[in-house]
């Protein structure tokens, strides 16, 4: 008898030595879970027969003190005040489903709301954008046929300037020439030297001509400043 047990002692402790080599610490977690839930799922089914037990022992109860009318209207107490603890849970649920519907209505209204500005936003600049593409491209068109004409004038201008040039230079050569012939062919009173004077002076005019015009306008302006400017002075 003694030698039986340990036999079974000793395959008991190889069981447990196998099963601790071929289950790793998942395994074990897993056989564990399970276990646990067996255990869950049968208190479950325990509960159940425990209410049903009571609900039995209720019965017989109320029908043998009281009868069996008593006990119906018992019952129906007891599934109205459960009829009427769905119903509130149900109103509950539906109130706050009603709420939540609210919510989103309000925030849809207020995205339509924002939605709606964009839009008359982006319309009120498109229309902007529009009227300053069509002023900048009048006004662009404006600088260009100012530019064109500005061009155009000055191009005239240089081509005068250009022809006055030389013909006054052409004048003023005649002039300087015929000076020199009619002073030097034609007798006169003049003295020599007021001829040489007179000649340079022609002939330093070009040069000096732009200084003396300067140099007179200066002077006109600082005469013009002595003038009072208000008219009640």
């Amino acid at each position: 008898m003694s030698n039986s047990f340990d036999i079974n002692k000793l395959n008991t402790l190889i069981s447990q030595a196998t099963d601790s080599l071929m289950c790793n610490s998942e395994c074990k977690k897993q056989r564990e879970a399970e276990k646990l839930k067996q255990i869950y799922l049968n208190s479950q089914v325990n509960m159940e027969t425990i209410k049903n037990q009571e609900q039995i022992a209720q019965k017989n109860y109320v029908i043998f003190t009281q009868g069996d009318e008593a006990y119906n209207n018992l019952r129906e107490n007891e599934l109205q005040q459960q009829a009427q603890s769905i119903a509130d849970k149900f109103a509950e649920k539906i109130y706050t489903e009603i709420s939540k519907i609210k919510r989103q209505i309000d925030t849809y209204d207020g995205l339509i709301l924002n939605f709606e500005n964009i839009i008359d936003l982006f319309m009120r600049y498109r229309n902007e954008n529009k009227k300053m593409i069509k002023e900048l491209k009048e006004n662009t068109n404006i600088v260009f046929t100012n530019e064109r004409k500005t061009y155009y004038q000055d191009q005239n201008v240089g081509t005068l300037r250009f022809y006055y040039f030389y013909i006054l230079l052409s004048i003023y050569i005649i002039c300087v020439i015929s000076f020199c012939g009619f002073s030097l062919f034609y007798p006169t009173q003049t003295s020599l030297k007021i001829k040489i004077a007179i000649l340079i002076s022609f002939i330093a005019l070009p040069f000096i001509s732009s200084w003396i015009l300067s140099t007179l306008l200066y002077l006109a302006y600082e005469v013009y400043k002595f003038f009072p400017t208000n008219v009640y002075k």
